[in-house]
């Protein structure tokens, strides 16, 4: 692809765009010596097509390329999954943290400027004004998701609606303070509005109509109403929500969401009769009336690297990678059985004693098919070969376990092939990744930056999440039952009753239901729940080990990785002391 240089007065832009747009590849041919100034850009649809495509690349989507202390569109080996408990890395897990408050930093200005920069000349230019107000919806949009971006991991930051020019003797005016966490959040969904009134109904899935922003709306409130019901409020309201305000939001949220629901301009994703092949093809299948939003990748133009990470250790690519992100046994079991039980896994009798599983598969059985779908349990098929996670063989007395893949004992192989032990590059919990892998790509050509699967940013399921959880807050628990019933009935599991719908049924739906689409970091910490769940708190991995004399496999729990402490400090992150620096006016975040 070639690389293109547009110059502006105000921005320069320099960077490969992704093929996601159809109206916008045919500007891929312009010449990269070619320098533009802004009466033409905003005179040529085609120039005015590659800026806006720039702005879609720079939204903060936490994808398969989001990588935690690097950032967005990069390489590296700590994930969001590390720091909310539902896995840990199966290489270098010992850190004595998950973070210092910079760990997801993104103070973003020069995005802002780039989106006001468009919308100004936008307004001024001489296109139709269709056309004019559909880009206009577009950039609000995408302004709000800036702000979201960042206002979720700061609070309250400084709200800049016009395009700031530094003429030499300027500074002092260009410095601004922080606006309040509520402040922001009200900008959002101003902003948000807006680009509803604007937008079209329909568009491609990697393109914003007027119902993407409702379900930025539906997000966004949700989280504005969980920081003013559960958090507290410092530094005059930069940072924390009123709780008087708790309800506004969440009926903003849930007014947003019903909008969705009630377009009917989408539906679960309902092609398959096998319950778990279902829900593992709604993450593959690109004709899925779920999408709302999705970020694709086109490989080679763009590709990721989430098959080449986290393919079971036996069945790597010849780079040698492993399963990178391991789910724990927490997160296992967070998934209820078929009839609506709990989730706990039937280990022990009711004497205590190890249960012996001659087919290991059935510890897992009539589990919610879910779970089977988002992550590989040990011993479960993947491209026609089972998953061979063994810790070690019980001889009588004995426990054999070993350090090396070679060892054997009495002709078998203590240790499976992919793990427990062995290498740092096995699963260390016993459970590998499934949600977005796809079996079709053959581990032979499997390599970093080669798969193009792609990321769902918004979907229906989500959408009857939020509307749930809103709905849950105001009071409404038949609605918050009918909306959980629809995703629960998907997946061929046991409806809840009105009478069932509590803050933690809620929650725990929407765990598994999202489980590894990066947002249980970010619904832990605006739930505020984050610092009671990781105390000095150390996850746990399922061993199995081969009983010989049985001729079956009991499974132990043991402790691994380290122990996760989050901070209350961490509920926001850190300005960067720079940007302090720069500007006068801002206040650092509380305990920093």
């Amino acid at each position: 692809m070639k690389r293109i240089h547009i110059y502006m007065p105000v921005l320069v832009l320099t960077l490969a765009l992704p093929l996601s747009f159809t109206s916008c590849k045919k500007v891929l041919d312009v010449q990269p010596e070619n320098i533009l100034q802004d009466e033409t850009v905003f005179s040529d649809e085609s120039a005015v097509n590659i800026y806006l495509a720039t702005l879609y690349y720079d939204l903060p989507i936490e994808d398969f390329t989001y990588i935690v202390q690097n950032g967005f569109d990069k390489s590296g080996t700590c994930f969001l999954e590390q720091l909310d408990g539902e896995a840990i890395l199966n290489i270098a897990d010992d850190k004595n943290s998950i973070g210092d408050g910079t760990w997801v930093s993104w103070w973003n200005y020069t995005v802002v400027r780039n989106v006001n920069h468009f919308m100004d000349q936008i307004e001024k230019s001489s296109f139709s004004e269709q056309q004019k107000n559909e880009w206009m919806g577009e950039a609000k949009y995408i302004r709000a998701h800036y702000y979201f971006g960042m206002v979720k991991r700061y609070g309250g930051i400084p709200i800049v609606k016009e395009v700031q020019n530094y003429t030499g003797d300027n500074l002092e005016e260009l410095q601004i303070p922080r606006n309040t966490e509520k402040e922001v959040y009200d900008f959002i969904a101003s902003d948000l509005d807006e680009a509803i009134s604007l937008l079209p109904e329909t568009s491609i899935k990697e393109k914003v109509n007027k119902y993407t922003a409702y379900a930025l709306k539906s997000r966004a409130m949700l989280f504005a109403g969980s920081i003013a019901r559960y958090g507290n409020v410092n530094l005059n309201g930069v940072v924390g929500i009123p709780a008087a305000d708790a309800d506004h939001y969440f009926q903003l949220s849930y007014d947003a969401a019903k909008a969705i629901i009630d377009s009917h301009k989408y539906s679960l994703y309902n092609k398959e009769a096998d319950k778990e092949l279902n829900f593992t093809n709604l993450f593959l299948d690109p004709d899925n009336p779920e999408l709302i939003f999705v970020k694709s990748y086109h490989f080679p133009e763009k590709g990721h690297s989430w098959d080449y990470r986290n393919l079971p250790f036996g069945q790597r690519s010849p780079e040698g990678s492993g399963g990178r992100i391991n789910p724990t046994l927490e997160l296992v079991e967070t998934y209820d059985y078929k009839d609506g039980s709990q989730g706990k896994l039937k280990l022990t009798d009711g004497s205590g004693n190890p249960i012996k599983y001659a087919n290991p598969l059935d510890l897992f059985r009539d589990k919610d098919p879910r779970l089977g779908a988002s992550i590989i349990v040990p011993f479960a098929d993947w491209r026609g070969t089972a998953v061979d996670v063994r810790a070690g063989i019980i001889d009588g007395a004995n426990t054999v376990t070993s350090g090396s893949f070679d060892d054997e004992y009495k002709g078998m192989k203590v240790i499976g092939s992919s793990g427990i032990g062995g290498s740092n590059e096995v699963s260390q919990t016993g459970f590998y990744v499934r949600k977005y892998m796809n079996p079709s790509y053959d581990p032979a050509t499997i390599d970093t930056w080669t798969s193009s699967t792609q990321y769902i940013e918004f979907r229906l399921g989500e959408i009857l999440l939020n509307y749930a959880e809103a709905a849950f807050e105001l009071g409404e628990n038949p609605d918050a039952a009918w909306a959980l019933n629809q995703l629960r009935s998907r997946a061929g599991v046991a409806s809840l009753s009105d009478g069932d719908i509590t803050a933690g049924k809620v929650r725990n739906e929407r765990t598994v239901e999202m489980a590894f689409e990066r947002q249980h970091y970010w619904d832990i910490r605006r739930w505020r729940i984050a610092d009671g769940l990781m105390n000095n708190t150390q996850f746990t991995a399922l061993m199995p080990y081969y009983d010989m004399q049985a001729n079956a496999y009991i499974f132990k729990i043991a402790k691994v990785g380290y122990a996760r402490t989050f901070l209350p400090q961490l509920y926001y992150e850190r300005i960067d002391p720079a940007e302090i620096a720069k500007d006068s006016k801002l206040i650092q975040n509380p305990n920093y």
